[in-house]
């Protein structure tokens, strides 16, 4: 693989960085890099999205900031419960929420499930990875409230969850109430989102 690809800036890139970076056009970088892909550890990621997966740097997670492009968003929901602790069952797919349109990704790394949040309610609750190849993240207490206000829609995804832990996983309680309370989540919505708290933390003590 060309020295171009070893570097920390190619670890997962667009077409378009790579043929700025090689000072040739983008008809040409992605006919390279198809060749490329053909026979190395080159992997093309989705439409115009490059993962040099053979790089210690590579996880599936850090490519979400390409994947979104210039929509804004952040691992949440049960990804990012499962990554902080929160719950012991590993999602099937990597979940992210988006100001853009909800949608599926299956990929040659993995399958991503994007779901489309308002922007008011992505304005607190996140973090970057400590990871070479940062990402935004959900905190825990931000990624139950994402999770728990998508219950409340009509296509109920998330209504039936696994065991949440908010007793031993250091989850922050009044952090998640502040989080409810001043976040501009509709009443009606908001009252749903309450009673399911309730039932959680009843199931956490009593657990």
């Amino acid at each position: 693989m060309p020295d171009l690809l070893n570097t920390e800036g190619f670890v997962i890139f667009t077409t378009r960085e790579f043929a700025n970076r090689a000072g040739i056009s983008m008809s040409a970088a992605a006919k390279r890099l198809s060749r490329l892909s053909d026979k190395e550890s080159l992997m093309r990621i989705t439409k115009g999205v490059w993962g040099n997966t053979s790089h210690p740097y590579f996880h599936p997670l850090s490519c979400v900031p390409y994947l979104l492009g210039k929509e804004q968003g952040f691992v949440s929901f049960l990804t990012a419960l499962h990554l902080h602790g929160v719950i012991s069952q590993i999602p099937k797919s990597i979940q992210v929420a988006t100001t853009g349109h909800g949608r599926l990704l299956d990929s040659p790394i993995g399958r991503y499930e994007f779901f489309q949040i308002k922007p008011e309610l992505m304005t607190q609750g996140t973090e970057w990875s400590e990871t070479r190849l940062p990402y935004l993240l959900a905190t825990p207490e931000k990624a139950l409230l994402d999770t728990l206000y998508l219950s409340t829609r009509k296509s109920r995804r998330f209504s039936r969850l696994p065991e949440v832990d908010v007793v031993q996983s250091g989850f922050r309680v009044k952090e998640f109430e502040r989080l409810l309370e001043q976040l501009p989540i509709p009443t009606r919505i908001l009252s749903a989102m309450r009673s399911q708290w309730t039932a959680i933390q009843l199931f956490s003590i009593n657990a």
